[in-house]
């Protein structure tokens, strides 16, 4: 089981209002009762961490439920009452980590604990607002307006969210998360996956307040932004290059954006599945495959080559995170809940020409005219 097939472990239910019913039903501690909830909703197995390093975090961080000791114990103790499929990995392995799947018979007996009680809500995330090290573990900052800010747009769009009659998906809390730094990352991230680890087919099948969706997203974004940093002209078609199949030229372009390193650009590009329409991901025929096409993005796209594979990706995404920002700010405006997933948004399909407005003033107000919007 690869870690992309999991979700990562989140205490993202409020708990107590079934917490007595959970403990009566299973035993277990409270934190028991709260890995119950997030492991029956989630629609694949749940990853956890058994390496105490991972639960050391910051006082802002710090969820009390959420500790070493208790949240090992309790994995331990569901897998030894069966409740659990336990995929139990050693603390100091390098890759993977632990994970746990519901039994059936777990997920039948919480569901009937549900129907008895209050609906599932949404647990208030500790901090909203998360800075990550180059280690991807939380540290610590000093808060300033501009965070303060950014905290409670984030609380406001979170407290629509729970307001929302959601189908097809549970809801979950969002958090924003930076790279090292505030200048880079700062995405939205729905806590326990939701709606972002979904498929694209099947986000379609969700309603908001019981209305079908439509996903709207922003055309080649991250070129779109690079091509406006460098005054220059945004092509009509970013991934025409040469006579590369069109998915192939698109994964190069965007990989090179965001790559790191060219040599990781190159790694990424291919063993990439994708690369399998000209020759064998991963292969000698592959790599110099690679090496062609990038050559031939940075001659098409030569007017931003100068950006490619020089971790320039971060601080996209940091531009990206806030017109998202701008376009759900101005959605609550309206009245309207919208949900993201980075580059796109869903949304009752009756305001789709609402969100395309919000989409295209919020790029204006970013200073990139060039950028479209599509119907996914």
């Amino acid at each position: 089981m690869t870690e992309d097939a999991q979700t990562p472990l989140s205490l993202r239910w409020e708990h107590r209002p079934h917490w007595p019913a959970l403990r009566k039903e299973f035993g277990g501690s409270e934190t028991t009762a709260a890995m119950i909830l997030s492991i029956v909703t989630a629609d694949r197995p749940v990853s956890y961490s058994r390496n105490h390093n991972h639960y050391v975090r910051p006082r802002r961080y710090k969820e009390s439920l959420y500790t070493y000791a208790k949240v090992t114990s309790s994995a331990d103790y569901m897998a030894g009452q069966g409740f659990i499929i336990h995929d139990k990995v050693r603390p100091n392995h390098l890759k993977w980590q632990s994970s746990m799947l519901a039994t059936s018979e777990l997920v039948s007996r919480t569901r009937e604990i549900l129907s008895a009680g209050p609906p599932l809500v949404t647990a208030t995330p500790r901090e909203s607002i998360i800075l990550k090290n180059a280690d991807k573990e939380p540290v610590d900052y000093c808060d300033n307006p501009t965070i303060r800010r950014m905290r409670r747009r984030v609380e406001e769009m979170n407290e629509a969210i729970r307001g929302t009659l959601l189908t097809g998906v549970l809801p979950a809390p969002m958090v924003r998360i930076f790279n090292r730094t505030f200048n880079r990352g700062g995405r939205y991230y729905a806590l326990g996956g939701g709606w972002q680890s979904m498929s694209k087919e099947a986000r379609k099948l969700i309603t908001i307040d019981g209305e079908s969706v439509v996903e709207i997203d922003y055309k080649t974004l991250h070129p779109a932004l690079l091509y406006a940093e460098a005054g220059a002209t945004l092509p009509e078609d970013c991934y025409s290059i040469g006579s590369w199949p069109r998915p192939l030229a698109k994964l190069g372009l965007l990989v090179l954006v965001n790559a790191p390193t060219k040599n990781k650009a190159r790694f990424a590009i291919a063993h990439h599945k994708t690369m399998a329409e000209v020759a064998v991901p991963g292969s000698q025929y592959a790599l110099a495959a690679a090496d062609q096409l990038m050559d031939d993005v940075k001659a098409v796209h030569h007017r931003i080559a100068k950006y490619f594979h020089s971790d320039k990706g971060a601080e996209l995404m940091c531009m990206d995170s806030a017109i998202a920002e701008t376009v759900m700010h101005l959605m609550l405006l309206n009245g309207v809940t919208v949900l993201p997933i980075h580059d796109s948004f869903l949304v009752q399909a009756s305001k789709a020409d609402l969100l395309e407005e919000a989409m295209q003033r919020a790029a204006y107000e970013t200073g990139v005219e060039a950028l479209q919007v599509s119907f996914g």
